[in-house]
């Protein structure tokens, strides 16, 4: 795990002008007059492009950690739970990814041109690597999670944590609580931004009440959900 670590993180600190431009590409050269971030400290851009490399590490080696994890529990699993976790693992981490490129394509754009277009004409941007940095990876990295959802819904029910009955009767509150949400992470007050992040989470609850669905009719249709088993796929307990 740690060869692809040093890999990514070496190869992020020596290719950083290109990957800074991609980091910020999605500010369309709104973050100062020439276009790019500017650093005030002797040390910041070097500390910046640091903790670029550390970030291009973990993602580089986070496929390597999630299959020497299997390999290393995956003989004391039974064979129809190793055939569940081959296919739920990499569908966490497409998840996690459509969330996150979500965000890079959709969100980060929309947001800084709002945020940094609302001030044109009465004041001139200079933004900070550090500060755009902070703000895209809080935006990237929620949205990941989020885009869990409709995996962690349909795996509690597999479980048998929660019936699917009591995750269709939580659809009010689940509505706002995504309106809570969206405008707690949206940076800025306006509902453009705020229904970019709302209508993502509304749809992906709705997608994972059909996955619970699913789940309940494979599992779980046989019976009460008994909150303190442990359930494994197919009746392996």
């Amino acid at each position: 795990m740690l060869i692809p670590f040093g890999f990514g993180f070496c190869l992020t600190v020596y290719y950083r002008a290109p990957v800074m431009g991609w980091l910020f590409a999605p500010a369309r050269g709104a973050l100062s007059p020439t276009g790019q971030p500017i650093f005030t400290g002797v040390a910041e851009i070097f500390q910046f492009v640091i903790q670029m490399g550390l970030w291009g590490g973990v993602v580089v080696a986070t496929p390597a950690a999630m299959f020497h994890v299997f390999r290393l529990i995956s003989p004391l699993l039974g064979k129809k739970l190793r055939r569940f976790l081959v296919i739920f693992m990499p569908a966490a981490l497409v998840c996690y990814i459509t969330g996150a490129a979500f965000a890079y394509f959709v969100l980060l754009p929309a947001s800084f041109l709002f945020l940094l277009g609302f001030g044109a004409g009465a004041a001139v941007a200079y933004i900070r690597v550090s500060e755009y940095f902070d703000l895209a990876l809080a935006m990237v990295g929620w949205m990941g999670v989020v885009f869990e959802l409709p995996l962690a819904m349909f795996l509690a029910v597999k479980m048998r944590i929660v019936r699917h009955e009591r995750l269709k009767r939580l659809r009010r509150y689940a509505y706002v609580a995504a309106l809570f949400f969206g405008a707690l992470i949206t940076p800025g007050s306006d509902p453009v931004n705020q229904m970019l992040i709302t209508v993502p989470i509304i749809v992906l609850f709705e997608a994972g009440l059909l996955l619970a669905f699913l789940a309940r009719s494979r599992s779980g249709a046989r019976g009460q959900a008994r909150p303190n088993a442990r359930f494994l796929p197919d009746g392996d307990v």
